[in-house]
């Protein structure tokens, strides 16, 4: 389903969506250590999550004309994990991994111009997505190079809820939005040696975003023939660009 445009009671708005996140921001964490010798220890890190790429499959129901809900699933690809710590910074592959979405949205109130208001929430998830291909920005070898072998998962979630202000002019809906995003990730993994003198290192931590604010823009588009199109830019907690289309019935 579209972002500002509700479906109508006891319609179906099922269709596909594509979300590029530039960017992900988060705080800084400790990431916790333990030694094969017994030896624990934990490092302050920073980090960012760039290029994730979604490709969802979307449904959503009216369960009323003023309130729809909806369900998003489908792979999440191709982003990179930066993690920073002086002279000790690495970049990961973020694996391929399902994802799924759930939600609702209603219409707070619409003129008789057009001019309306909505709220929307989500929930968000993935777990178990691996992290591969770890390679050291200060010296540009990668952690096979220098004997390691990994094994490093995370889990997800997001949160958001949204206010937004739309204003439906013949075919097009432009919008704009505003509310809270939280999303927050468990990580853990062990490092093991080639050489058996130096043993493993198991990896623990789990950190949250930078900036809890989101802020919106897009478009709505009627095609006719019950088709609609979407754009949407996503700005401050993460950078993002969405595009999807839909069939209505």
């Amino acid at each position: 389903g579209n972002p500002a445009q509700l479906t109508g009671k006891g319609r179906f708005d099922v269709g596909f969506q594509w979300d590029s996140k530039f960017k992900q921001g988060f705080e800084d964490y400790d990431l916790k250590r333990s030694y094969s010798d017994g030896f624990r220890d934990r490092g302050r890190k920073g980090a960012d999550f760039e290029n994730d790429q979604y490709y969802m499959a979307t449904v959503t129901y009216g369960i009323a004309d003023q309130i729809n809900v909806f369900a998003r699933l489908g792979m999440v690809d191709g982003g990179k994990w930066l993690d920073h710590e002086g002279g000790n910074s690495w970049k990961g592959n973020l694996e391929s991994n399902f994802v799924w979405a759930i939600g609702a949205k209603g219409k707070v109130y619409e003129f008789d111009n057009g001019l309306g208001f909505g709220l929307t929430a989500q929930y968000m998830r993935y777990d178990n997505r691996e992290v591969k291909n770890w390679r050291s920005l200060d010296t540009g070898e990668t952690a096979g190079d220098l004997g390691w072998a990994t094994n490093d998962k995370i889990d997800f979630w997001q949160l958001d809820v949204i206010a937004n202000a739309y204003w439906t002019m013949g075919a097009f809906t432009p919008y704009v939005g505003a509310g809270y995003t939280y999303y927050d990730v468990d990580f853990s993994g062990r490092w093991t040696h080639a050489n058996p003198h130096v043993g493993w290192i198991d990896y623990g931590a789990s950190f949250s975003n930078e900036n809890n604010l989101t802020a919106l823009v897009g478009l709505d588009v009627d095609l006719g023939m019950n088709f609609k199109a979407n754009i949407q830019g996503t700005f401050v907690s993460s950078t993002a660009l969405t595009i999807g289309i839909s069939y209505c019935f």
